[in-house]
Parts: C-alpha cells; sequence; structure tokens
C-alpha cells in the first residue's frame, strides 16, 4: 500500500514538473514576442508576492520576481519586435545614472563582493525602465497596466477587510506568523492583505487609489472606471485598518497635488473630511489613538535623525550603502538567526542590527551623504515634473494618468518622511514603472504630433515656414468661383 502511494506521489510531481514547464515555455514565448507581457506580469503578481507566507515551500518562490524581470530584460534585448519603436522620455536618467554609481563604488568600498545584496535591494527595479526604453509600453499596454493598479488596489483593500474579521489566531492558522506578517497594535490588528506587512499594503492601496482616481476622474463613465469610484470608500477603509501613517499622510498629499492642478471638485473631500476626522478620533479606540499619535515614536525619530544628522559631520561622503535599511538588517539576520524573534526597536537597542530611519532621506544620508541625497532629490523632482509636464500636454487617459503618476510621486515623497518607502517591495518596483510609462506616453504623444503636424526641432522649420508651405501642393479651393 505504501509503495503504491510513493508511486502516485511521484507520478503527481511529475505531471506537476511537466505542466510547469509547458507553462513556462508559453510564457517565455510570449514574453520573447512582446517583452511589455513580461513587465505586466510583474506588476500583476508583485502585490500578491506575500502569499508565498501560506504556501507549501512558498519561499522557495521568492526570486521570481527577479527572474522574470531578468527573462522580460533579456527578451527586451531580443525579441524580433524590438526594432523601429520610440524610446520613452526620461530626463530624469543622468541623475539617476549618478545615483546608480555612487551607491555601487560606496557598497563595494564598505562591504566588498557582500554589497551585492545590497545593491540589489536598492538598484534592482530601475531595470524596468531599461526594459521599457528597449520595449516601451503602448496605449493599450498603459490601459492593462491602469487596470491591475486599479482591480488588484480593490481585492487587496477587501483581504485586508477580511481580515479583521478572521483575526490574527485564524490567520496563523493558514501559516503565517507574529514574527513576520501578523502585528498588532493597541490591541488591534494591522491588515497587511496580500503583502508581507502592513506597510506594504497601506502604501499600496494609497497608491492605487492617487493614480486610479485621476483616471477614473477623467472619464468616469466608462464601466471600469464607475467600479473604482464605487469601491473608493471600501478601499480607505482598506487603508485604514493597516494603521501605517505614511500610507494616510501620503494619500493626502497626492490628493490635493490632484486637486490644485485638474480636479477642483477633490476640494470638496478635503472640507468633508474636516468636518468628519474630528468625529472620527472620538470614536476611535483609545489604544489605536496612542498607537498613531504616541509622543514616544516621534521622540524615538527625532533623537534617530539627530544622530544621523551628527553623523554626517564624521561621514561626509555617508557609510556607504548597505549601511543601514533593509540591507543592514537582512545580513543582520544572517549573522544572528534568532533575530527574528525580536522587534525591530528591541534588536535595534540591543544593537544586534544598526539603526533604522523611519525615513528614507535620513536612510540615504547615512548611505550616501548630503552630495547623494540632493541627486536623489534631483530624480524625484525630475520625475514630478515629466510627470506633470506630460499631463498638461497629453490627451484623454494619458495625460490623466501621467497626472496621477506625479501625484504618486508628490504621496511616495510625503510618505516617505515616516518611512522608508522606497525599499519597500513592491512600491519600489512601482516607482520606476510608472515614471517609465509615463515616459512612453510623452515620447509616443511628441512622434505623431511631429508625424502629423511637422518637426518640432528648433533646427528644423516648422509647418507654417513658407519655404515649407511653398514646397507642398496647394490645395484646392473649395470655395464658389
Amino acid at each position: 500500500m505504501r509503495l503504491a502511494n510513493d508511486e502516485r506521489t511521484v507520478d503527481v510531481n511529475i505531471a506537476t514538473l511537466l505542466i510547469g514547464a509547458v507553462l513556462g515555455a508559453v510564457v517565455c514565448a510570449a514574453i520573447y514576442q512582446r517583452p511589455q507581457r513580461g513587465v505586466l506580469l510583474v506588476a500583476l503578481f508583485a502585490p500578491l508576492h506575500g502569499l508565498l507566507a501560506i504556501i507549501p515551500n512558498g519561499t522557495a518562490l521568492a526570486g521570481w520576481k527577479e527572474g522574470l524581470i531578468l527573462l522580460t530584460l533579456i527578451c527586451a534585448f531580443l525579441s524580433p519586435n524590438r526594432h523601429g519603436v520610440i524610446r520613452p522620455s526620461m530626463p530624469w536618467w543622468p541623475a539617476a545614472v549618478v545615483w546608480v554609481a555612487m551607491g555601487c563604488v560606496s557598497a563595494f568600498a564598505l562591504s566588498g563582493l557582500g554589497s551585492l545584496g545590497s545593491i540589489k535591494i536598492t538598484y534592482f527595479y530601475m531595470l524596468l525602465p531599461l526594459i521599457l526604453w528597449r520595449a516601451p509600453f503602448t496605449r493599450e499596454d498603459r490601459d492593462h497596466l491602469v487596470s491591475i493598479l486599479m482591480g488588484v488596489g480593490i481585492l487587496a483593500a477587501v483581504v485586508g477587510l477580511l481580515q479583521q474579521v478572521v483575526g490574527p489566531e485564524f490567520l496563523v492558522g493558514l501559516g503565517y506568523s507574529y514574527t513576520e506578517e501578523i502585528r498588532i497594535t493597541g490591541g488591534i490588528l494591522r491588515s497587511f492583505s496580500t503583502f508581507t506587512g502592513p506597510f506594504a499594503f497601506g502604501l499600496y492601496v494609497m497608491l492605487s487609489l492617487v493614480v486610479g482616481l485621476s483616471v477614473s476622474l477623467n472619464e468616469p463613465t466608462r464601466l471600469r472606471n464607475m467600479i473604482f469610484l464605487a469601491a473608493t470608500p471600501i478601499m480607505i477603509a482598506g487603508m485604514g485598518v493597516s494603521i501605517v501613517r505614511a500610507s494616510y499622510i501620503g494619500f493626502a498629499a497626492g490628493l490635493l497635488w490632484l486637486a490644485i492642478y485638474k480636479y477642483k471638485s477633490l476640494l470638496v473631500l478635503f472640507a468633508a473630511a474636516a468636518a468628519a476626522i474630528p468625529i472620527a478620533l472620538l470614536l476611535t479606540p483609545t489604544s489605536v489613538m496612542k498607537a498613531l499619535f504616541s509622543s514616544n515614536s516621534l521622540e524615538e525619530r527625532g533623537n534617530g535623525w539627530s544622530e544621523t544628522v551628527s553623523s554626517l559631520w564624521v561621514n561626509p561622503l555617508g557609510q556607504g550603502v548597505g549601511a543601514t535599511g533593509s540591507a543592514a538588517a537582512k545580513a543582520a539576520e544572517l549573522a544572528h538567526p534568532m533575530i527574528n524573534t525580536l522587534t525591530i526597536k528591541a534588536a535595534t537597542t540591543l544593537r544586534l542590527i544598526p539603526y533604522q530611519p523611519d525615513n528614507y532621506y535620513m536612510k540615504v544620508a547615512v548611505e550616501l551623504g548630503p552630495i547623494g541625497l540632493w541627486v536623489f532629490t534631483l530624480i524625484l523632482v525630475s520625475a514630478a515634473v515629466t510627470g506633470l509636464r506630460a499631463s498638461r500636454i497629453l490627451p484623454g487617459q494619458d495625460g490623466a494618468l501621467s497626472l496621477g503618476v506625479s501625484a504618486s510621486i508628490i504621496a511616495a515623497c510625503v510618505a516617505s518622511l515616516v518611512s522608508t518607502y522606497f525599499e519597500i517591495f513592491p512600491l519600489d518596483l512601482y516607482f520606476w514603472l510608472l515614471i517609465g510609462t509615463a515616459g512612453c506616453a510623452l515620447s509616443q504623444h511628441h512622434s505623431e504630433k511631429t508625424a502629423t503636424l511637422g518637426p518640432e526641432s528648433p533646427t528644423e522649420p516648422w509647418p507654417s515656414d513658407p519655404a515649407v508651405v511653398g514646397s507642398r501642393p496647394t490645395p484646392v479651393s473649395s470655395s464658389p468661383s
């Protein structure tokens, strides 16, 4: 009997491998023909990465995203459809190259070959704009990306609310862990949905709301947009139960950006929020209020930031990429396996891991000094201005998407004051993906406009130039003789 069961198990494993191989071959062929499909697949499945925690042997698949991105990058350079494309507009790329060069040099100086992990955490998803440079998104691809961002945002919010219903013990039964995904604040579960933690969940829903609202309000009669607008209260509630302050202030900043530059009606929401927030605060449990507005938390941040500023006098060029943040925490986990049983605060107090700044700007300052922080700020400003400029040039959904991208950058910048936004997966991935997408829309619009109206280069004649007009056939007048 046991032999028969073993044979069945072997047969099932072989069948699973064959099915996986066939599906993998189909996916590889599809990406080879159109690398954009690989980018869309990454965007679709990245927010579901946290589900690997409850899949048997799921941790063995943790590198799927890096593998898929590298496969897509290779296909972008080898695809038969790579020729004759219009390269995206990416005016921020010089600053990005300098930032990467500074980071790589500092990382190798700090840790040698051991710095590869730090470099991967900080810069890996910058490969996405490179893929889009070789295989730019079309208008249809951009529409698919918006649909993914909207749909997964709604799904994540619903799952987050359901987690409040089932409670932490049920989640432990599924396979989640108190030391990893499950966190309790003031006796209340901080929902994490399909992500690895509440920060990734709350900030992703924030991103989905900001970009989704910009696109939906531009064309509210479209069915997809109507569904998204109807689901907005659910998404806000889902973001709320993550208990992530960064997502709240980031969402407010992004919404204000949209209201100032296009959707004046959103100012009504701010007026309604001003009236509703005092009532909501009265109804919020005291334990949650203490967690949200803890003076101890603010004092700890202030002390950490003061120490960071002081350290810049000792290391004006920074300590090197990997000196703090996620990379330093991962290195500490390898050195101290039991560190997973401690909170970040406890591990930092015991000096088992380096200082973990709850502020991405402070993190960059620690690692790369004031110059590195200035270069990183240039990237953010250039990307935000490019998105805003594109929103004023591009018609229809592309213009609304570009405005949403610029608003999402503003939201990320504000959220980064109280979080390490740009090293939280999948927020780092989506940042580089969205600014690359906006560049695709802008360059393709300029190409279409040039093809229709003539060249826009200052060194070339405009269609209204007499020499050009005179060289064209004169149309037959349609006026009566």
